[in-house]
Formats: structure tokens, C-alpha cells, sequence
């Protein structure tokens, strides 16, 4: 049986909100006097455990209990009721400059850091050179952190807290600022440390890097823990429980339906790499989206790309009665601007009629000469109307981040901008000489 690195029981955090001063100080006196005063609850009866090297992702909406949960774990808040039990060097990286000394500079910001982190002086001093080399801000070190940029911030916070070799590293959404450069080197000393041993809890809305990180992820919901599990598991469930709504069957992974052998396969494989799926259901009336999944050239899924590189798709869904189903597919950029849609109307296909609730696969391959960034899809089943417009007759929630990655500073990009067209192009000079063509 694997080393416990990090195991919680019954782990609740009760806060008491007060209307006003007057009933928060007649509490302190009286702490029986509970007018004006209610109870929330952000953490509610959390149990799991955490095996030494594991890479654990926890995810959920905002107001879920994520926060409190790695404050709990990092000794920051102490819970209402529960235990936590951690075994090893923990760093966090929570708020943004949080354990940093503003008046301080980031030299003397690096020493105190290490000197809590359970260093000894010598050890900080030992390998400040390779910390100021990863957090690449120059003279800055030696001036006060409340100088900084949020950018500088965490660049020299990470650095501090991954350099210093910990047994287990939690970090909550700090890197979400930043330089795009910056953060993919972050991601890469991340993965090297995870292939090291080391103990990571990664609480992150970016589902694609979660899934790239970590096997496994908890699914929080108002202080609950809804799902454990595997991470593309708990993912399809975080995106298919939607705010405000009763949430899914409660199934932790949908399975492959009983039928032909080939469909059984076919869907199984769909299902096991799928971004989102939903509970099967064979006997639902109209057409009904069952999963999609998103691969890379080699037949991998995954959800990160080069610049270039083609994205396939796989759509399982059931078609309905009568007209024909098509499949249409949105990407839009992180400003929520459409920048492409795509499915089998435009590429003039067919889609096969419905016969007897047999599920349907629609594959699409996408070169993805779109400029580097984040990118969300969201897919739809419709029956045409008119010309470029149809009826939505089911849509999956918006998925992703899909994430097109390019070094600009160090690599020619094969074109600059939000997207590369088809183009050709040609010199010509002067009679008898040799032409030459792009």
C-alpha cells in the first residue's frame, strides 16, 4: 500500500456572519446570544487521501470550498471538526505574495521564505543563483516586493516555493497570471517534479491543464465532495453539473453501452478519452449528445496543441426521428469572440438517419492555424432551416480550454495574427531567369 503523503477525515469549516458590529460583539460576550448571526458552512464532512507522488487535482465553481480546503491543508485556517493528517515538506502557493514581506526585497523575501519552509541559511544562500535565474527579474530582486507587478509577484513566489525541493507542493490558481512564456516554463518544472515523486495538489478552472497534470481530481460543490476520481472522470462531471442545477445521475463514469460489438467499442473508447459526457440514455426521445473527445495526431486525447497542429474530434451522440441530425462545433477565444463554426453541414456530409436509438460518431479533423492561446468549443446537434442556420436541438456546455501553444520570441510563426488563411505566393524576375516559388 502506497505512503498516506496527505489524508483528511470528516473535514467540516464552519463561518459565523454577523448583520452587524453590535451582534458580533454581544456574541463574544454572550456566546449564547446567536441574534443576527448565521452560520455557513464552506466545508462539509471532506474525506480522501492523497498518496505520497500522487498528482491530485481539485476543481469546482467558485464558492465550492476549494480555497478553504488547501488553507485547511496548509495549516493556514484550522477546521470546525474533522482531522488533517500531512506527512512531509509542504509549500503552497496560495494568494498571490502571500508569506512575502512588502517592505522587504525580494532577495531578503527569499531568504525569510526558505528560513519557513524549514531551510537553513546556508541552503537558501546555496541556491538563490538558480531561484533568481528561474524568476528572471533582473535587478528587481534587490528592490522592495511592493515594487512588483503581479507578474514579478508570482514569478519569484513559484520560484521560492519550487526550488526549495518540498515533499508536497499546493498551488491555487497562481498561475494564472503571468506571461504565457513564463507559465508554460512553470508547467514544465512542474511536470519534471511530478515525474520526480513529488506530492502535487492543483486547484485550477483551467480543466485542460488539470487533466494534463493530474490522474485524478476531487469535485467540490458547496463544500461537498462530489466525485473522486479519475480526472477526465471528474471533469465531465464538473461540466455537466451546471450552477443552480440538480447535477448528474450521480454515475461516476458513464459506460459503454450493451449492443453491437462494434458500437460498444467504438463508444467505449469515446467515453474513456471523452472532455464530456453524459449518462447514455437509448430510450430518450430526440437526438441527445452522449460524449466528445478531443485527440492529437499520434491518436492521444488530449486538449494542448502546437500551433499547426491537427486537432481531431469525436462526437457520440443518438440522432432523433425524422430530419436529419447534424453536428456543429463553435470555437470561441477567451474574450468569448466566435472565431470559427465548423461541423458536417459546411463540409457537406450526410448524417445517417435514425435507426432504432443507434448511436451515431461523427469525426472531424481541424488544422489548428489559429494564434496561441486558450479556446473553448462548444458542440451542438441541429436540424438545418435555411442556408448557414438551423434549429439547436442539443449542445454540450462550452469545453476546454483547448490550448494552441507557440514560442513567438524564439520561433518563425507560419503566420501572425488570429488566424493563418490559405495562401500561396511568387516572385518573378527579370527574362531567363530562374523563378522561385513559396
Amino acid at each position: 500500500m502506497a505512503e498516506v503523503a496527505i489524508r483528511v477525515q470528516g473535514v467540516s469549516k464552519r463561518y459565523e456572519v454577523f448583520e452587524n458590529q453590535r451582534s458580533r460583539m454581544l456574541h463574544a460576550f454572550w456566546p449564547r446570544y446567536r441574534d443576527g448571526m448565521q452560520e455557513v458552512w464552506a466545508l462539509r464532512d471532506v474525506d480522501f487521501e492523497v498518496a505520497r507522488g500522487e498528482s491530485v487535482g481539485v476543481i469546482g465553481r467558485n464558492g465550492g470550498g476549494k480555497s478553504t480546503l488547501l488553507q485547511i491543508l496548509t495549516g493556514v485556517l484550522s477546521p470546525t471538526a474533522g482531522e488533517v493528517e500531512v506527512n512531509g515538506r509542504v509549500s503552497a502557493l496560495l494568494e498571490l505574495g502571500s508569506g512575502f514581506n512588502p517592505e522587504y526585497s525580494g532577495r531578503d523575501n527569499v531568504v525569510l521564505n526558505g528560513l519557513l519552509l524549514g531551510l537553513s541559511r546556508e541552503e537558501i544562500l546555496a541556491r538563490f543563483g538558480e531561484i533568481a535565474d528561474f524568476a528572471e527579474i533582473g535587478e528587481a530582486m534587490e528592490r522592495p516586493v511592493k515594487t512588483y507587478s503581479s507578474g514579478m509577484l508570482m514569478r519569484l513566489a513559484f520560484a521560492v516555493q519550487v526550488l526549495t525541493d518540498p515533499d508536497i507542493l499546493i498551488v491555487d490558481e497562481a498561475l494564472s497570471v503571468g506571461d504565457f512564456f513564463f507559465q508554460q516554463k512553470c508547467f514544465a518544472r512542474l511536470r519534471a517534479m511530478r515525474d520526480r515523486g513529488l506530492t502535487l495538489i492543483f486547484v485550477s478552472h483551467d480543466m485542460g491543464t488539470v487533466r494534463e497534470l493530474c490522474a485524478r481530481a476531487v469535485y467540490l460543490r458547496e463544500g461537498t465532495v462530489r466525485f473522486d476520481g479519475r480526472a477526465t472522470a471528474a471533469i465531465a462531471r464538473y461540466l455537466e453539473e451546471r450552477p443552480g442545477g440538480d447535477g448528474a445521475t450521480g454515475r461516476p463514469e458513464a459506460q459503454p453501452p450493451e449492443g453491437e460489438a462494434l458500437d460498444a467499442r467504438e463508444l467505449g473508447g469515446i467515453l474513456r478519452d471523452a472532455a464530456w459526457s453524459r449518462p447514455d440514455d437509448s430510450a430518450a426521445a430526440g437526438p441527445r449528445l452522449i460524449a466528445v473527445a478531443f485527440y492529437d495526431g499520434e491518436g492521444n486525447a488530449s486538449m494542448s496543441y502546437r500551433l499547426g497542429q491537427t486537432m481531431r474530434m469525436k462526437v457520440a451522440y443518438r440522432p432523433g426521428e425524422g430530419a436529419p441530425t447534424h453536428v456543429a462545433v463553435v470555437l470561441r477565444n477567451r474574450f468569448d469572440q466566435l472565431v470559427t463554426s465548423l461541423g458536417s453541414s459546411p463540409l457537406g456530409l450526410s448524417p445517417p438517419r435514425h435507426r432504432g436509438g443507434e448511436a451515431v460518431v461523427f469525426e472531424m479533423s481541424l488544422r489548428l492555424l489559429i494564434e496561441a492561446g486558450g479556446y473553448s468549443v462548444t458542440v451542438s446537434l441541429s436540424h438545418l432551416t435555411a442556408p448557414n442556420r438551423g434549429e439547436c436541438v442539443d449542445a454540450s456546455p462550452a469545453l476546454g480550454p483547448i490550448h494552441v501553444a507557440w514560442d513567438y520570441e524564439r520561433q518563425d510563426a507560419p503566420f501572425l495574427g488570429m488566424v493563418g488563411l490559405p495562401v500561396e505566393g511568387s516572385f518573378k524576375v527579370a527574362e531567363g531567369a530562374v523563378e522561385e516559388r513559396a
